[in-house]
C-alpha cells in the first residue's frame, strides 16, 4: 500500500503473509521514499538550467550529462550533485565551445599492416582476374614460418617491376580467407561501385540471358551506362537462378513475378525502376513473352524493350540461304562428321589419307574447324576451310566411294559437276557480307546511334549484289564452266536469297521510321540540326526543358567539329564534347546522351558473363558455390583494373582494409550479424 505524506515523501507498506505462516510472519512494515518535486526549480532557480526530471526517483544534469538516483535522499541529493567538483567545472565551462579531442596517434605498425593487407586483397584480386583455384593461394600467401626459410630465398638483385611491392611481413591468405574476402568484402565493394557509377550517370540499361547447370537456369543481370568522364560502362549488377521445372503457363503472371525479383535488386541497390532506359533479353522463344511481360510491369512510359540486332542478322542470313538447293550447314556437319570418325583408327586412316591428297594436288593441308552452334554465322570458318578444300574433299570421298559417304556428302563431291561449289563460295561471300555488319554490331563500345549506319550499309550491299547480279569472285568464275541450265538455276537460287534478306531486313527493322534513325544524329560524324535534336526528344518523352536544351545545343555547335577530329568512338566523342562544356551549359543535353547510349545493340556482353560463369564452373572448379561464383564474376567485371591499380586503390581506401581485417569476413564467425550491417558494406562503400 502506497501512501502520500509530502511532496517530497511516500510512504510504501511491504511485508505481510498467508494466515499458516509462523510467527511474525504477517507483519508489515513500513518504508518511505522520496520523490521529485516539481517546484524545486522554482524554488531553487540555480537549478533550473541543468536539473530536469526523469522519472519519479531519478534526475538528470543536463550539463554533466549523468542521471543520479533522489529515492532515498531527495533534495539533499540534488544539492549533492550541485558541490560536486565535475558538477562546478561544467557550469563554469558552460557556453564555451566543446575541445576538440586530439588527433590519435598513429599505432606502430599499422602502416605495415595496411601494406601487408592490400597486398593480400591484390593476390586474391590476380587470381580472380585469371580464374586460379584458392588452393593454389595455401602454399603461394603462407607467411615464412610455417613453409619454412628455406623456400623464401632471398632475391640477389632488386629488378624494376609493375607488381605491387612486397610489404615488410609476409602476407597471410589461405583458401578460407581467400573466399571470405572475395564473397564479403570484395564483391560488395564492387557492386557498391557499379551502383554508384549507375546513380551518377541517371539512366541505365538492364540485359539478361540464360545459362543452364544441371537443373537450373542462372540469369545474370547485366547494366550499361555512359560516364561522363570515361564514356561507356558495363557491369553485372546481380546473377540470380530458378529451376528449369518453375515454368509459369500464364506469361503474364510470369512476368509479373520476374519484374517483382528485378524490382528488388534495383531497390537493394539504391537504384530507381525509372532510371532504366532498356530492357533486353535474348532468350529462348517459350520465355520471351515472360520477359516482354516483365519489361512492361518494370519501367515507364520511357523504358524501350530491345532485341538482339545480332540475332536478327544470324536469323536473315539463315532464312536466305534456305533458298540455295545445297544445304551448307548440313554439307559442312556431315563432312566433319565423316572426317572425324568415332573410332581412333579411323580417325588415324582419314587424316593421313586426306593429308595425301592436299600434297598431291599442291594445297596446303588444314584440318577442318567444326562449327559452333551457339550462332548461325560460325558456320562461316568451317564453310571456308570447306570450300579451300574442296578438291582434296572431292579427290577423297571418291577413292572412299558412295557406300561410305553419306548421301549430302556423295552428291556435293561425288560428281564432276561444279554447281555445289558455286553454292559454297557464294554462301561464303553472302556469310561474309553479313560478318562485317556482325563485327561492328557485337562491339562492346557499339552504340545505337551507329545501329541505323551498320544496317544501312548492309541493306545497301545486298541489294547492289542483287542489281548486279554478283555472287562473289570465287563464284563469278565457275559460272561460265557450268551449262547454261545450271548456271541460270544457280543465279535464280542466288537471286532470291539476296532477296529474301532484303526482304526480311526491311520487315524485322524499320528503316528510316526508327527511334534508332533519330539516334543517328548524336553519333557526331556531321552537323546536329536542332530538328533533330528536338523530335528525338519528344519522342522518348524524357521531360526535358526544350529551353536549356537548346541552349545546349547551341554549345555543342562550339565543340562538334573538335571532338569528332580526335576520336572515333561515339562515346568517346561525347567524352571530349563533356570535357569542354561545364555542367552547367550541357545539363539537359547529359541526360539525351546517357540515354541514348545506355541502350544497347546486342547481348553480346551479357553472353560473356555466361561463357565466364561457364569457365569457372569447370570440372576442376565444381564444388563453388552459388554465391562464390557471382561473386568472382562481379569483382573481375566490376572492378576493370590492373593489378598494379586495384593494389593502390585498396591501399587508399582504409575502410575497405579494416573491412578485409574483420573477422566478420567469415561466414561461420557472423553469428547472425547481417552483412547490410556488418563493416564490409561500410567498406564497400569506399
Amino acid at each position: 500500500m502506497e501512501k502520500l505524506l509530502g511532496p517530497d515523501v511516500v510512504m510504501v507498506t511491504v511485508g505481510g503473509g498467508s494466515a499458516g505462516a509462523g510467527p511474525g510472519a504477517g507483519a508489515k512494515r513500513r518504508k518511505y521514499y522520496c520523490t521529485y518535486n516539481d517546484n524545486w526549480c522554482a524554488q531553487h532557480p540555480e537549478y533550473r538550467p541543468w536539473l530536469r526530471k526523469v522519472d519519479a526517483s531519478t534526475a538528470q544534469c543536463l550539463l554533466c550529462h549523468q542521471a543520479f538516483s533522489i529515492k532515498y535522499e531527495g533534495r539533499r541529493a540534488v544539492a549533492g550533485h550541485a558541490d560536486c567538483s565535475r558538477h562546478k567545472e561544467a557550469v563554469k565551462n558552460r557556453g564555451r565551445p566543446p575541445p576538440v579531442p586530439p588527433a590519435p596517434a598513429p599505432r606502430q605498425g599499422e602502416a605495415q599492416e595496411d601494406q601487408a593487407t592490400a597486398a593480400e586483397l591484390a593476390e586474391i584480386y590476380r587470381g580472380v582476374s585469371q580464374h586460379l583455384s584458392y588452393s593454389s593461394l595455401d602454399c603461394g600467401g603462407q607467411p615464412a614460418a610455417r613453409r619454412g626459410p628455406e623456400l623464401l630465398p632471398e632475391p640477389e638483385a632488386e629488378e624494376p617491376s609493375s607488381c605491387p611491392p612486397l610489404p615488410p611481413r609476409p602476407a597471410s591468405c589461405g583458401r578460407t580467407k581467400a573466399a571470405s574476402l572475395t564473397e564479403n568484402v570484395l564483391a560488395p565493394c564492387a557492386r557498391e561501385l557499379l551502383a554508384a557509377g549507375l546513380r551518377r550517370a541517371g539512366y541505365f540499361s538492364l540485359s539478361a540471358d540464360a545459362a543452364n547447370r544441371g537443373a537450373r537456369n542462372y540469369f545474370p543481370l547485366v547494366v550499361r551506362y555512359f560516364d561522363r568522364e570515361r564514356g561507356l560502362g558495363h557491369g553485372l549488377l546481380d546473377c540470380y537462378g530458378g529451376g528449369k521445372e518453375e515454368e509459369e503457363e500464364d506469361a503474364e503472371r510470369a512476368g509479373e513475378a520476374l519484374a517483382s525479383r528485378l524490382a528488388d535488386i534495383l531497390r537493394q541497390n539504391r537504384l530507381e525502376p525509372a532510371g532504366v532506359s532498356a530492357y533486353m533479353t535474348d532468350v529462348p522463344a517459350a520465355q520471351a513473352a515472360k520477359h516482354g511481360a516483365a519489361g512492361r510491369r518494370l519501367g515507364g512510359p520511357t523504358l524501350l524493350q530491345v532485341s538482339c540486332r545480332c540475332r536478327l542478322l544470324h536469323d536473315c542470313l539463315r532464312l536466305g540461304l534456305k533458298e540455295l538447293s545445297v544445304d551448307v550447314e548440313w554439307l559442312v556437319l556431315k563432312v566433319c562428321g565423316e572426317l572425324a570418325s568415332s573410332s581412333s583408327t579411323g580417325a588415324e586412316r582419314t587424316q593421313p589419307a586426306l593429308r595425301g591428297f592436299c600434297a598431291f594436288l599442291a594445297l596446303d593441308y588444314k584440318e577442318l574447324l567444326r562449327r559452333a552452334p551457339v550462332r548461325w554465322l560460325s558456320l562461316l570458318p568451317a564453310l571456308a576451310q570447306v570450300a579451300q578444300n574442296w578438291e582434296a574433299l572431292r579427290h577423297h570421298f571418291r577413292a572412299a566411294g558412295e557406300g561410305a559417304c553419306a548421301g549430302p556428302v556423295w552428291r556435293a563431291f561425288g560428281g564432276a559437276e561444279a554447281l555445289p561449289l558455286c553454292h559454297a563460295h557464294f554462301a561464303r561471300h553472302l556469310m561474309g557480307a553479313f560478318q562485317a555488319a556482325l563485327s561492328r554490331l557485337e562491339w562492346p563500345e557499339a552504340t545505337c546511334a551507329e545501329l541505323e549506319r551498320a544496317l544501312g550499309a548492309l541493306l545497301a550491299k545486298l541489294q547492289k549484289r542483287r542489281e548486279d547480279g554478283f555472287y562473289g569472285a570465287a563464284a563469278q568464275a565457275l559460272l561460265p564452266g557450268l551449262p547454261a541450265a545450271e548456271r541460270h538455276r544457280f543465279e535464280e537460287e542466288a537471286g532470291a536469297a539476296l532477296d529474301r534478306c532484303v526482304g526480311f531486313l526491311r520487315q524485322r527493322y524499320r528503316f528510316e521510321s526508327s527511334v534508332f534513325a533519330r539516334m543517328a544524329a548524336l553519333s557526331l560524324d556531321r552537323d546536329v540540326r536542332w530538328a533533330e535534336v528536338e523530335a528525338l526528344a519528344r519522342e522518348l518523352g524524357l521531360g526535358l526543358d526544350l529551353d536549356r536544351l537548346y541552349d545546349d545545343y547551341c554549345a555543342l555547335h562550339r565543340v562538334r567539329a573538335e571532338a569528332a577530329a580526335q576520336e572515333r568512338r561515339v562515346d568517346q566523342r561525347w567524352v571530349e564534347v563533356f570535357k569542354r562544356l561545364p555542367e552547367e551549359e550541357s545539363g539537359q543535353l547529359f541526360k539525351l546522351v546517357a540515354f541514348v547510349l545506355s541502350v544497347p545493340v546486342s547481348n553480346g556482353y551479357c553472353e560473356r558473363v555466361c561463357s565466364l560463369m561457364t569457365r569457372l564452373w569447370s570440372k576442376e572448379r565444381n564444388r563453388l558455390s552459388e554465391g562464390l561464383v557471382k561473386a568472382e564474376l562481379q569483382v573481375q567485371l566490376n572492378f576493370g583494373m590492373s593489378c598494379a591499380d586495384f593494389y593502390q586503390y585498396v591501399r587508399n581506401s582504409p575502410e575497405l582494409l579494416k573491412a578485409a581485417r574483420s573477422q566478420l569476413k567469415y561466414r561461420f564467425k557472423k553469428k547472425g550479424v547481417a552483412i547490410k550491417d556488418s563493416p564490409q558494406q561500410q567498406g564497400a562503400q569506399s
